[in-house]
């Protein structure tokens, strides 16, 4: 979505939908006289009683001497989606020379090294020191927990072995 307006208007038609199509089938339980909320399904991720439910507090299928008032009802805030985006080449490649910066500027670094001081990402600086190995431009030594990246593979080798000696004692 482009813009606001886009957005909101389909937030708008996707809750008419929902609330919509959970209004028939209200109606379709009440024609059938089905008054107990027996089934249960899945909407939007969360577990929610079916239209049979609502149809049951409305007193949709009953005569209309022993309906009950409808419920009014609350309207629930809609979840924030959160949407990736795929980085474009020129923010990956800064990021790529922020973190190879960042290495030359200390001796060696864990992940949640480079993370804290880039700020990126973990997923992000994780992807772009395995495209900086790839190229050459950065070492790892050690795996794991004790994995360091470095300018030399020497200098990560040494650096992953400090790491597991501090561990030890």
């Amino acid at each position: 979505m482009a813009d606001p307006f886009e957005a909101e208007l389909e937030r708008l038609v996707s809750r008419f939908a929902r609330e919509l199509a959970h209004e028939v089938t209200a109606l379709i339980l009440g024609r059938l006289g089905i008054e107990r909320a027996e089934t249960r399904g899945l909407v939007d991720g969360r577990k929610r009683a079916t239209a049979s439910a609502a149809a049951v507090a409305s007193g949709a299928g009953r005569s209309p001497e022993k309906r009950r008032p409808a419920a009014t009802a609350r309207a629930k805030p809609e979840p924030q989606v959160r949407r990736r985006h795929r980085l474009t080449r020129e923010q990956r490649a800064a990021a790529a020379d922020q973190i190879a910066r960042a290495i030359a500027a200390r001796a060696s670094m864990s992940v949640g090294e480079l993370e804290h001081e880039t700020g990126l990402a973990r997923a992000l600086v994780a992807s772009v020191l395995k495209a900086l190995k790839q190229e050459g431009r950065v070492f790892m030594g050690g795996t794991k927990r004790f994995a360091r990246y470095a300018s030399t593979q020497a200098a990560a080798d040494q650096a992953s072995l400090d790491a597991r000696g501090s561990a030890a004692g």
